[in-house]
């Protein structure tokens, strides 16, 4: 991993000048007025910010934190994104990604959560209320669900789990455009209002990071049981490695 001044966005397939940075001319028949406007796209540094708000999963993934793939277009590494978005997502095509990326918009799994936390008071309103309900509960994921939601939902307030979903939706926007799902400016066209609005809602990249971790565990008890130590050293690393995005990209970087 490369240092702030040596951090590139490799554009992979074509290396052409992104089409967002061309000034536009427009003449203006009135007048016979020349207006050049310069639309400008995201800098380099602001979608490495965005890249870096998808650390854990990058993290966890090997893959790199300069590069919107994340990876180099090789046969294997397509294999394993296909693989991976078929297993987890059933995403088999840019349909399935745009219909994943909706689910995320319209509510994801902070949605659940929120549904839960709001119903928590009418269900139990002392400890030993809550107590005897969890007793009564023989699934192991919706008891686990449950003490997220009591541990977690006054604490996160309107945050939610949106840094677990969106977090999700980067990484989904990274792997689409590996598979061919979305072009390169499809994809940040998608990637950098997420980013905007993840940098709006947390305060810190340890914060977001938090926020995710939080989410899988409420997401399955089953995996977080499993292989969570993996996500959590990936997050401590995150904040603690000099060559971290987390650690040479400042949070509060300009991204509008």
């Amino acid at each position: 991993m490369k240092g702030p001044a040596t951090y590139h966005i490799i554009n992979e397939r074509c290396r052409i000048v992104n089409k967002a940075n061309i000034l536009l001319v427009l003449l203006l028949l009135h007048g016979g007025l020349l207006v050049i406007n310069c639309a400008k796209g995201p800098t380099e540094e602001q979608k490495l910010w965005a890249l870096a708000a998808a650390g854990v999963l990058a993290e966890v993934n090997r893959h790199r934190h300069d590069m919107l793939a994340g990876s180099e277009p090789t046969p294997e590494q397509f294999d394993l994104a296909k693989q991976s978005l078929s297993r987890w997502w059933g995403i088999e095509c840019r349909e399935d990604l745009f219909r994943s990326l909706k689910w995320i918009e319209e509510g994801g799994h902070r949605q659940h959560f929120e549904e839960m936390g709001s119903y928590l008071p009418t269900i139990a309103r002392t400890e030993e209320q809550y107590n005897k309900m969890i007793a009564q509960i023989d699934d192991p994921e919706l008891k686990n669900a449950w003490n997220v939601v009591l541990r977690n939902w006054h604490y996160l307030g309107k945050k939610s789990l949106l840094g677990w979903d969106y977090s999700r939706y980067i990484y989904l926007c990274r792997r689409g455009y590996l598979l061919g799902f979305i072009s390169e400016e499809e994809a940040w066209k998608l990637i950098m209002p997420i980013a905007q609005l993840l940098q709006q809602t947390f305060d810190s990249w340890e914060q977001l990071g938090e926020n995710y971790l939080i989410g899988r565990e409420f997401w399955s008890y089953a995996r977080t049981k499993e292989n969570g130590w993996y996500f959590l050293q990936a997050f401590e690393k995150l904040l603690a490695d000099s060559t971290s995005p987390w650690v040479t990209i400042p949070w509060d970087l300009e991204l509008d």
